[in-house]
């Protein structure tokens, strides 16, 4: 029985006379002079964007400022068309549509009757129909194109991949010959993803990538990741390689039942996640938290591990020095191979330590491998504690616990003692520049096209322009971490960078939905760089672009000197959502808010400049990332710049996976906001 996850993708005869007497009163009309061909291919093309599932998402957003005029970034697209004339007699095209895909499919696929081609694959001959291949670029090429199975009456086909499953080569098979009615289950996914892409049916590629993102969740999320980094399919593979790229970074900090695929992840893939400006964490001493927390879970679990295998070598070693008579017996119902110890005496010795001697030269390799592989990681432990955390913008009492911080297993501190320093250095250098300038100084000379000669630091690119990304990937295989970093001699000319770390933080607006037209909702205050600074939204209805979703970066004051700042950390609004759950709580023993930190102090001038990005995860099947960079602009107290939306709106935001399945919508929905910010 096919499960509702997929119920979407069977299109039983009702249904599909349905859609096709649609397209046929909708989109074109037939008359005596058509061609059916080109009635059948416009509706399978219906067929295949409508098992799609999803509408594409609104690309219209508008960069502005919290107070006054619209901005850049207009941008609308519209289209309209006049619907043709309703078709002649449609109910009698469809039944013979209908029946001619049962029969070409029953009598020529399954009995092979009129075959003027046979395909040997898996050890199993098909007799198929040029005809019908020829609309397959893959088959069309191999019986038409200059290869040695031109002409030929029996091809035989290999394959490589061993993703590509005789199972799976015969679903591709039968779409071909008609049949549009069997589901694409989880369970056949992955195999149907390899073989489609082999035989370049991308419908059926599209189908599959679409079932892999509705699939993607905590427990599988790891899989398909996995899959499509070690297999190249061309777009699809990037497809899925972003979307859990993204569902990790927007679920990964707070959701619980998440850790285990974290402890799974591969180094490298847990080093993009953590070092991303996409991965919601509220703060940059808690992504510190969140790297310290799973990192030493991983070594725990990895000592643990490697002393169940030396207990498991001693005791083969005793074996082979004692010479004790045995016969390995294999447990062929279990992957893993285990060996008991029996009386044989009519078995010669030499059987005995040949046996053994193999295994253990087979451990021995395996220890080998895995000692690379722990190196491997550790080097990128060591990266992700190094780079991937800024340290600069962390509060004094916060950067003097992490220097004392060492891990149980190791007995090293996390963070090198140079790093901390460093940033505490650099915090002071950013304080002096700040305290040191007039109030009406706007920038502080930070920012440069050029690199100093002198400069041993990594320097930050400043965004340039004002873009919106909306519905693209923000992740490469080459580049998915946060900001673009340039090293020392690396200059890329009129380009604008900053020896100063960026500063991060995130923000959740629960119950948006039942946000009134015009009501703001606010997040918590984040102190940085003399400056008190939050976040709102706010829902707009415009006769022109209809409901659209503000997001604003706000400039909310200046810290209140220590002796009256009493309440400092009760000016959240009564709108907005916790910053966080108590996750890492017990492992937090400073308050990044603290009136009494050494880090706080007040920025006096009255308007600063500063660039930033807003982005935004989708909760919806499709799991993509959306991103609002600016260039610098210049902030006034009580100052904010911002875009209005209209694909925030949508339900593939405010929605999650299983609301969609579900088809219910949630009684809180969310949206998760990630920002990044710098002086210049």
């Amino acid at each position: 029985m096919t499960s509702d996850l997929f119920k979407e993708y069977i299109i039983d005869e009702n249904e599909f006379s349905q859609i096709l007497e649609d397209l046929i009163s909708k989109s074109f009309t037939l008359d005596n002079n058509n061609n059916f061909n080109n009635a059948a291919t416009t509706a399978a093309q219906h067929q295949r964007s409508a098992s799609l599932g999803m509408s594409p998402l609104l690309n219209l957003t508008q960069k502005e400022s919290g107070n006054t005029k619209d901005y850049v970034n207009d941008t609308v697209s519209s289209s309209s068309s006049a619907n043709p004339p309703l078709a002649q007699d449609p109910q009698r095209i469809l039944r013979q549509m209908i029946s001619l895909c049962k029969h070409i499919y029953s009598r020529g696929f399954i009995e092979g009757s009129g075959s003027d081609v046979t395909i040997k694959a898996f050890d199993k001959y098909y007799n198929l129909h040029r005809i019908v291949l020829y609309q397959n670029s893959y088959f069309s090429v191999l019986l038409e194109g200059p290869w040695k199975e031109h002409g030929q009456k029996a091809i035989g086909l290999r394959f490589d991949d061993e993703n590509i499953t005789r199972d799976a080569f015969e679903f591709a098979l039968g779409r071909l010959y008609g049949k549009f009615d069997e589901a694409v289950l989880p369970s056949q996914v992955l195999n149907l993803l390899a073989t489609a892409s082999f035989l370049d049916l991308q419908d059926l590629c599209e189908m599959c990538v679409e079932v892999i993102l509705k699939d993607t969740k905590d427990d599988t999320v790891v899989d398909y990741l996995n899959f499509a980094t070690s297999h190249f399919y061309g777009p699809h593979s990037e497809k899925i390689i972003e979307s859990c790229f993204t569902y990790l970074c927007r679920e990964g900090y707070d959701n619980i039942k998440l850790k285990p695929a974290f402890l799974s992840l591969p180094a490298e893939w847990l080093k993009r996640v953590i070092e991303s400006d996409a991965f919601w964490v509220p703060s940059e001493y808690e992504r510190y938290l969140f790297a310290k927390d799973i990192i030493s879970k991983r070594r725990k679990l990895l000592a643990e591990q490697r002393r169940n295998l030396s207990m498991s070598n001693v005791e083969l070693s005793d074996l082979i020095e004692y010479s004790i008579p045995s016969s390995p017996i294999v447990n062929t119902t279990n992957t893993t191979t285990t060996t008991t110890t029996t009386p044989n005496l009519n078995r010669q010795s030499t059987d005995i330590y040949t046996t053994y001697n193999t295994k253990r030269s087979a451990s021995i390799c395996s220890i080998s491998s895995s000692s690379l592989h722990i190196e491997r990681d550790e080097t990128i432990y060591t990266a992700i504690f190094t780079y991937a955390i800024y340290y600069a913008h962390m509060t004094y009492e916060e950067l003097k616990s992490i220097l004392h911080d060492y891990d149980s297993i190791t007995n090293v501190s996390y963070a090198p003692d140079y790093v901390v320093k460093d940033a505490l250095w650099q915090q002071i250098d950013l304080r002096n520049k700040i305290e040191n300038s007039s109030e009406t100084d706007i920038t502080l000379g930070i920012s440069s096209s050029e690199i100093p000669s002198n400069s041993t630091g990594v320097h930050f690119e400043i965004p340039s322009d004002d873009t919106t990304h909306i519905g693209e990937a923000l992740t490469g295989l080459d580049d998915v971490g946060g900001n673009k970093t340039m090293k020392d001699g690396e200059g890329r000319g009129s380009v604008e960078y900053s020896l100063f770390a960026p500063f991060r933080f995130s923000v959740e607006f629960s119950d948006v939905t039942k946000l009134k037209e015009k009501q703001r909702m606010y997040s918590e205050t984040k102190f940085y760089a003399g400056s008190n600074w939050n976040m709102y939204i706010l829902k707009q209805k415009t006769p022109r672009k209809g409901t659209q979703l503000g997001v604003y970066l706000h400039r909310h004051s200046m810290p209140d000197p220590p002796s009256t700042n009493k309440n400092n950390n009760n000016n959240k609004s009564p709108n907005s959502s916790p910053n966080s759950d108590d996750r890492y709580s017990h492992l937090m023993k400073n308050d990044n808010n603290s009136e009494k930190s050494f880090s706080r102090y007040a920025d006096k001038r009255k308007t600063v400049r500063t660039w930033f990005k807003i982005l935004c995860p989708a909760r919806g099947p499709s799991h993509i990332l959306t991103q609002f960079q600016s260039s610098p602009d210049d902030f006034a107290i009580m100052q904010s710049w911002g875009w209005r939306s209209s694909s925030l709106c949508q339900d593939d935001y405010l929605l999650n996976v299983n609301e969609f399945n579900n088809s219910s919508i949630s009684n809180s929905p969310s949206l998760k906001f990630s920002v990044v910010m710098g002086h210049v």
